[in-house]
């Protein structure tokens, strides 16, 4: 299923072991990084405008992963002709094997107009993904955890038009078949207690409305970035279940003195009931850093997070964070007692002093668990 795997490979960024970068110039193309995903790992240069290939062979560390290698490459190029300041279009074919025995494959792309104002984006791959489940609420105790395999094919489009400066809208469209392929034979997906346990396909129709202002889509220091989306899934298109999926995520960049201060707010609601691995889940390195991926999951999710990013010496920089989310059969039933907390440190090293790209280490904590995560991957959090 397309959102899945999309979910899987941004949780998991990557780390650069080593970086080879070939200019070829065409036309006066110049490369740049692109925001979530691989596609930012372009190292400095002062070489002329080009065509820029950029393998990556890769090597990270998550909870849900344990360590993970494989390959990735980039292919940046322009459409446009604004020479430097034209937005880059990027192909990103990525490969990777952990030590959890996960495997990823996935081929991923960016393309604009000539004109930048229509953006196309697509991500297509292959998952098998051994990891953890503990049913559903914002309560669950840790004995309930199983070990569960989920495979997935998929294929995501997406197509968007700038309307107003800044504005896109645009259409979402994801396919894809999910299978479990190993459960626990005592748990709840065996006994058929969790929704959507069953194999079948995911297809599903959406509209989509973005806003960036971020001066770097890579490192903001200003600006922000709102995204609504709507997604339909329904028997009607072929889909194997029927629910709506909506999001709300608003990013805001402050510079305080010659650092940043970065906040974010994601609201996800589900009209009906999704499958189980598809509901919101809390956790993961981009959200509530200290929490398992999916320690907890339901039908509605609000999170908060703060960053505070500072330049200490050289290429060193640091981060402190704090975060708040929690799960819910519907947003009625929030309370404020009922957040789960998370709090951490982290230190950054700058791979490229021209797009402002970071290495990531992170340690969070969760404050009302006995719960804690490192991370270690490529870009912001967020």
């Amino acid at each position: 299923m397309a959102t899945t795997i999309r979910m899987v490979w941004k949780r998991y960024g990557l780390v650069l072991a080593v970086t080879v970068t070939l200019h070829v110039p065409v036309c006066g193309l110049v490369a740049q990084a692109d925001p979530d995903s691989v596609a930012g790992a372009q190292v400095d240069s002062a070489a002329a405008p080009g065509n820029t290939f950029v393998p990556l062979p890769v090597l990270f560390y998550q909870p849900e992963t344990k360590f993970g290698f494989g390959v990735a490459a980039t292919y940046y190029f322009r459409t446009s002709k604004k020479g430097a300041d034209a937005r880059p279009s990027t192909l990103t074919p990525i490969q990777i094997y952990t030590t959890r025995k996960q495997v990823i494959a996935l081929f991923q792309g960016e393309i604009y107009s000539p004109s930048e104002r229509y953006r196309y984006s697509f991500e297509g791959g292959y998952t098998l993904f051994p990891t953890s489940y503990w049913g559903i609420g914002n309560n669950t105790p840790d004995s309930l955890e199983e070990d569960y395999t989920p495979r997935s094919i998929s294929l995501e489009l997406q197509a968007q038009r700038e309307i107003f400066p800044d504005w896109y809208v645009g259409l979402n469209i994801p396919v894809g078949y999910r299978a479990l392929v190993e459960i626990d034979s005592t748990g709840s997906l065996a006994s058929g207690l969790a929704p959507g346990a069953e194999d079948g396909w995911i297809v599903g129709g959406g509209l989509m409305v973005t806003r960036d202002t971020r001066d770097n889509t890579v490192y903001p220091r200003s600006g922000s970035l709102d995204q609504f989306n709507v997604t339909l899934y329904s028997g009607f298109f072929g889909s194997s279940y029927d629910f709506a999926s909506f999001t709300l995520d608003l990013r805001r960049y402050f510079p305080l003195f010659s650092n940043v201060l970065a906040v974010r707010g994601l609201s996800v609601a589900a009209a009906s009931v999704p499958p189980f691995d598809l509901m919101p889940p809390l956790g993961g390195d981009a959200l509530l850093r200290g929490y398992f991926t999916g320690r907890f999951r339901d039908r509605q999710l609000l999170a908060f997070q703060v960053e505070y990013r500072l330049r200490i010496w050289w290429r060193i920089g640091g981060v402190g964070f704090v975060g708040a989310g929690q799960v819910g059969d519907n947003f009625g039933g929030f309370g404020l007692g009922d957040f789960h907390t998370a709090a951490g440190l982290g230190l950054r090293f700058l791979l490229s002093q021209t797009e402002g790209l970071n290495i990531r280490a992170d340690w969070g904590m969760g404050l009302n668990h006995s719960t804690s995560g490192f991370y270690l991957s490529l870009g912001e959090a967020f």
